[in-house]
């Protein structure tokens, strides 16, 4: 056997034997409570509060559902960014730091489920709202801010935002796929994770400012898929900052035929 293939081999025994070494290490702890078998067992989970108002993520004023204002939307390719969860939260942030900077790749599957338990809420909560409303025009009013995907779901495609192959081959893993793919199980909605590719390798956007942030991101993805069709797409990622990844991303999906493209994530950096 040629000894590329040989290394190679290694390299596959040791990745599936990776995981069990580090269990007998380090065992899977709650990262609230420190209960053992779980990353974040069902009552912290429970305990986890969803964030109380959404706002522009440009100018920060608050509004329903983290759509840009009129003026800012100028400068956006997004509809808008929906943020599930409050950084300053304890849990919430030691899990984002122990998935995306220590590789605890488990507890990605934990930040889906986060994010589809807050997406369910918020599209009850706007379903119940148009039902009991009576004028029609508080209702226009709703539905122009509101996601077009709350209220019908099969017209809308689930896109984690993509890794470098790189950045994946170092990390061994993409958080936000795997968020993607926890969300998918528990919501009706349909994920594409092949065709948005990030085909250059940056440096990290949380080593930089707010507009080299735009530069470091600009021209950094292509996609390959098929026409969209007008289909409104979610981008899932695990933190937002600027939006600058994001909305560059929703560039490219909008030259491609996406109708509304919106931002989900578990919080804002």
């Amino acid at each position: 056997m040629p000894e590329f293939l040989k290394i190679e081999r290694i390299k596959k025994i040791l990745n599936h034997c990776g995981a069990y070494v580090l269990d007998a290490i380090f065992p899977v702890e709650c990262f609230g409570c420190g209960r053992e078998g779980e990353w974040v067992c069902p009552d912290c989970f429970k305990g986890l509060a969803y964030k109380e108002k959404q706002y522009c993520l440009h100018c920060k004023k608050e509004n329903r559902f983290g759509e840009f204002c009129p003026g800012c939307a100028r400068e956006y390719y997004l509809s808008g960014v929906l943020i599930a969860g409050d950084y300053d939260s304890e849990l919430l942030s030691r899990t984002i730091k122990n998935v995306k900077y220590h590789l605890v790749k488990g507890a990605a599957g934990f930040l889906g489920s986060y994010l589809a338990a807050f997406l369910f809420n918020e599209i009850s909560k706007a379903r119940v709202a148009a039902i009991d409303l009576k004028a029609g025009r508080i209702w226009g009013k709703l539905s122009s801010a509101a996601p077009g995907f709350f209220f019908n779901p099969t017209g809308a495609i689930i896109i984690p935002v993509p890794l470098s192959d790189r950045r994946l081959r170092t990390r061994g893993f993409n958080q936000a796929e795997l968020m993607a793919v926890a969300v998918t199980k528990r919501l009706p909605f349909a994920m594409e994770n092949r065709h948005l590719k990030r085909i250059k390798h940056n440096t990290p956007q949380a080593k930089l400012g707010e507009e080299k942030r735009k530069k470091n991101v600009s021209n950094c993805y292509s996609w390959s898929g098929n026409d969209l069709n007008g289909k409104s797409v979610i981008l899932i990622d695990d933190v937002a900052t600027t939006g600058a990844t994001l909305n560059e991303c929703a560039r490219i999906l909008k030259e491609n035929g996406a109708g509304e493209v919106w931002g989900l994530v578990a919080a804002k950096g």
